[in-house]
């Protein structure tokens, strides 16, 4: 399994593209944590609302704003996949980003 990780801060604006792309993959052998770094925006109920009918589990986690970096750590500290893959809240990633990334490790592990 794969853990897809966000780190986030105020950018409920873009999460959802994110999301959006999160759900076109072809391969849904992931977790998507989510790192809210103290956002004062709809981020918490955005997340919230998406963990209902999300195709992958989705683990959300706010904190009080305390930079990127320990954003990270806390996310690392919560995955549980083999692998952790960096995502930022304002990027998307192809739909068959993770078959690609799971059928690459299984080859070269």
């Amino acid at each position: 399994m794969l853990s897809i990780f966000t780190p986030t801060y105020n950018r409920a604006n873009t999460l959802p593209r994110l999301f959006k792309s999160l759900c076109n993959q072809t391969d849904k052998d992931f977790e998507w944590i989510v790192v809210d770094d103290g956002s004062e925006d709809d981020t918490a109920s955005l997340v919230h609302a998406w963990q209902k009918d999300s195709p992958f589990p989705i683990i959300y986690q706010y904190q009080p704003n305390g930079g990127k970096h320990r954003a990270i750590n806390r996310g690392l500290s919560i995955a549980k996949g083999e692998l952790f893959f960096i995502v930022d809240s304002d990027d998307y990633i192809i739909p068959n980003a993770v078959e690609i990334i799971l059928s690459d490790w299984d080859r070269v592990k």
